[in-house]
C-alpha cells in the first residue's frame, strides 16, 4: 500500500517537458528502432495537430505508463498496442529479422495507428475486430 502511494504522489509531480523535448525523444526512438526520417516527420506533424493524443503520447513519455484518457470509439491506445503485439508474435514467425529489429517502436507505431484511427474510425474499427494476426477468426469481435 506504500509503494502505490509512493508511485502516485511521483505522477502528481508537476514535470516541464518542452516541444523540443518531445520532438527529439521521437526522433530518437525512430531512429533507434529503425524508422525512417519521413515517418518521424509525417508523425510529428500528425501529433502536433491532436492536442488529446499529444498529451496522452507525453504522458508515456514522460511516466512510461498509458494515461488512457484519449479513445476513439471507445478504443485506447492499449487497445491498439495489444492489437499490434497479436499482429507482432504472428510476424515472428516468418519474419525474425524485421519484427526483432522494430520490437522497441511498438508504442511509437501504435500511437501512429491511434491517430491514423481518429481519422478514419470506422477503417481501423473493422480492422481491430477482423485482422487480428491468429490463426483463428473472431479473437478481437466485441471490441
Amino acid at each position: 500500500m506504500e509503494e502505490m502511494k509512493k508511485q502516485e504522489t511521483e505522477k502528481n509531480k508537476k514535470v516541464i517537458i518542452t516541444r523540443d523535448m518531445v520532438r527529439e525523444a521521437t526522433d530518437r526512438i525512430c531512429e533507434e528502432n529503425g524508422l525512417d526520417e519521413t515517418f518521424a516527420n509525417r508523425f510529428w506533424q500528425e501529433l502536433s495537430e491532436d492536442d488529446e493524443i499529444y498529451r496522452e503520447y507525453v504522458h508515456y513519455l514522460v511516466y512510461q505508463d498509458f494515461a488512457c484518457k484519449a479513445t476513439v470509439n471507445g478504443v485506447s491506445i492499449t487497445d491498439i498496442l495489444i492489437w499490434q503485439i497479436d499482429h507482432f508474435k504472428a510476424q515472428l514467425d516468418v519474419d525474425t529479422t524485421l519484427t526483432k529489429r522494430r520490437s522497441g517502436s511498438m508504442v511509437l507505431l501504435a500511437f501512429d495507428t491511434f491517430l491514423k484511427m481518429k481519422k478514419d474510425p470506422e477503417r481501423y474499427l473493422r480492422k481491430l475486430g477482423e485482422d487480428t494476426g491468429t490463426d483463428y477468426p473472431g479473437k478481437f469481435n466485441g471490441l
